[in-house]
């Protein structure tokens, strides 16, 4: 619980010197096009989460190996997705340095052991560790960028994604993830008291994809400490909702002969949106599959129940299809 509150007072008392600095120097999100929102918010509430969450995994996550090396590949990811917010880089440059501070992050530690799934020696065990740890890694940070679209949308995804990851922590005794998932949350949720329609502060990518890449180490701690039969599909349906909209993202766009690294309107809010859905209404049913897809992957975990793992993501690959097809 400690960690939980250092990060949230953190996160509570930075924000509002990110919207005083991001008023000042105009870095704000202006309305128009894909935006649904009537004026221009202030910026780089990314900032602010990782500044809570790096200081208080200094101060407290003390179960937590490598912290200054975790916090340079993040800081780094961050630094990337800022300087978007603020000047535009185009994707593949930001897609490189995502895979670069992954690469770093796998070499250090922070990987799958596949090894523990796989009977008899492999060769080459851990070049395949890292180069699935990186995939995994980079997939999932740009699933929660993807997903951020609507005010509190990112931000509550995460939060309920964490939540799962740290109920889970807790039923098992995983302390290292408790303490990552508790730092999460508490920075997290600092900031959605300033992201909550009507927004007063946006994450930016650089939050965004911070966010994501946290999440993904999350997913990378629970399957090393479970290690059962179920535990490397569970991270998959806690984080149903990103991945399900990154995936049929991909899938319409390359359908349609666009690069899939092209933005546009056609994601799960966008489409709820053209529905009549009030912005607030759209989210807070997002929410609820957010939830739902949590509290299976929770009841998944603690009953190790595979047959049930691959059934709900057969599901949500035959519902992505049926929808763009």
């Amino acid at each position: 619980m400690s960690y939980f509150l250092i990060s949230l007072t953190a996160s509570c008392l930075i924000m509002p010197v990110i919207i005083f600095f991001t008023r000042k120097f105009h870095i704000m999100d202006k309305p128009g096009g894909r935006k649904p929102h009537q004026k221009p918010i202030p910026l780089l509430g990314g900032l602010g989460i990782f500044a809570a969450f790096a200081l208080s995994l200094l101060v407290s996550g003390d179960h937590i190996t490598n912290k200054p090396g975790f916090i340079i590949y993040s800081g780094l990811i961050v630094a990337a997705g800022t300087i978007d917010d603020i000047w535009d880089i185009d994707a593949v440059h930001k897609l490189a340095v995502q895979t670069f501070c992954a690469l770093l992050a796998a070499l250090s530690g922070i990987r799958f052991h596949i090894e523990y799934y796989v009977a008899g020696d492999v060769l080459w065990m851990p070049v395949i560790d890292v180069l699935v740890s990186v995939v995994w890694m980079v997939g999932i940070t740009n699933t929660v960028n993807i997903i951020d679209g609507l005010d509190g949308l990112a931000g509550g995804i995460t939060l309920i994604a964490g939540s799962a990851f740290g109920v889970i922590s807790m039923l098992f005794g995983y302390t290292a993830l408790n303490q990552l998932s508790s730092i999460l949350i508490g920075a997290t949720l600092g900031f959605l008291i300033y992201n909550f329609n009507p927004a007063k502060l946006f994450m930016g990518d650089g939050g965004s994809l911070f966010l994501g890449f946290v999440l993904s180490v999350c997913s990378i701690m629970y399957v090393n400490a479970e290690r059962s039969s179920a535990s490397i599909l569970v991270p998959v349906i806690i984080l149903a909702v990103p991945i399900f909209e990154t995936g049929s993202s991909m899938l319409r766009r390359a359908l349609k002969g666009k690069s899939v690294l092209k933005a546009d309107d056609c994601h799960i809010h966008h489409r709820l949106l053209k529905k009549g859905l009030k912005p607030v209404y759209a989210v807070v049913l997002i929410y609820v599959w957010a939830i739902v897809a949590g509290i299976f992957g929770v009841f998944i975990a603690v009953q190790n129940l595979l047959p049930l793992a691959l059934f709900i993501i057969i599901c949500l690959i035959a519902l992505g299809i049926r929808l763009y097809i």
